[in-house]
């Protein structure tokens, strides 16, 4: 029973980011029987399961923030690639990256990066990381048993094929894509392969002086955010980053901006993949970076605020979370106890 919690808490929550950036409508998700069909028995599963997993290799592999983000790359490609194809889409679910730049191959380049490390931060590093902070008696602790690990990727993996087969018996079109799916799948076996080799950080190397404050910590975060996703800020329309202002400044460097766009992200993920695999961060650290990563989708979604979207009741969702998290962590002070120090060994 103590485990249930933080299992509900990641089953529930981690869907959420479809409601979030409007990928899922929240009303004809409950009313319509086909959405509803779409999103409880395809979509949902395709959030729960992985997530679970990922936190489960997390404890077991006795690995932390870094090995998180590294793991959430691989679900990325998992949902973007394997599951909704959106790495093949002509114009993605957002706006155009770059003003459509960037196909080569029948693969859109910009938007797999981008969309990749999206779900790296929001969709899987958000929701763990806040379970950990507002359940820190179980961050050791291992949830599923082998069988139950085994049945996980058994339905995972029996979704993608499913997805597949159905697909290619009615799209000729889609046939000729399927050779491209070593992409993805190339990606979730880099993602595992980069989670299991990064280190722990050094209990010693901690952040100090103004930078180690909560409120540099946030706009840090917020920075990341901005910095990471020019190519596609246009699908976080937010009063203070113009819609047409990141598209004007790639497009400004021409074709060659396509390029940028798709390579450049890589550079800022490993940066923050070497930042969180050698400091170590407190508590309160950890939550006021995730903050401000999340700052952008939050207000996005509060500004749209439309009902039968949930935009706003998602971002409600998220933000009651953060604030419970910083409750609790207040509640545990004066401890210093740092967010990375976990046992040699995870039980």
């Amino acid at each position: 029973m103590r485990n249930a919690r933080p299992i509900l808490f990641l089953v529930f929550l981690t869907p959420c980011v479809e409601f979030l950036t409007g990928s899922t409508q929240l009303v004809p998700a409950l009313t319509v029987p086909s959405a509803a069909f779409t999103f409880f028995l395809l979509t949902w599963p395709s959030y729960a399961l992985p997530v679970l997993l990922i936190r489960e290799a997390v404890v077991a592999w006795n690995k932390w923030i870094a090995s998180l983000l590294a793991l959430g790359i691989s679900y990325g490609a998992l949902n973007e690639g394997l599951l909704a194809k959106t790495y093949f889409a002509v114009n993605p679910l957002s706006p155009e990256v770059v003003g459509g730049l960037g196909r080569w191959i029948g693969i859109n380049w910009p938007w797999v990066t981008e969309i990749t490390l999206f779900h790296m931060i929001v969709s899987i590093s958000v929701p763990v990381m806040l379970s950990f902070l507002i359940f820190p008696e179980t961050r050791c602790v291992r949830f599923l048993s082998e069988r139950a690990i085994r049945w996980f990727l058994g339905l995972i993996l029996f979704e993608v094929l499913a997805i597949l087969t159905l697909q290619s018996l009615f799209s000729l079109t889609f046939r000729s894509l399927l050779p491209l799916m070593l992409l993805p799948v190339a990606i979730v076996a880099v993602g595992i392969y980069i989670a299991r080799r990064l280190p722990l950080p050094d209990p010693r190397r901690i952040l100090v002086g103004r930078f180690s404050r909560p409120l540099p910590l946030v706009l840090a975060g917020l920075a990341f955010f901005i910095v990471t996703f020019i190519p596609v800020l246009t699908f976080f329309p937010v009063p203070f980053v113009p819609d047409a202002a990141p598209g004007a400044l790639l497009g400004s460097v021409g074709s060659s901006a396509a390029i940028f766009a798709a390579i450049y992200p890589i550079g800022v993920a490993y940066l923050a993949l070497r930042f969180f695999s050698r400091y170590t961060l407190s508590e309160i650290q950890t939550l006021s970076l995730l903050t401000g990563a999340m700052l952008i989708p939050l207000t996005t979604a509060i500004a749209v605020h439309d009902l039968p979207s949930g935009d706003w009741l998602a971002a409600a969702v998220y933000i009651a979370c953060i604030v419970v998290a910083a409750r609790r962590i207040r509640a545990r002070a004066p401890s210093t106890k740092p967010a990375g120090s976990v046992p040699a060994t995870a039980t």
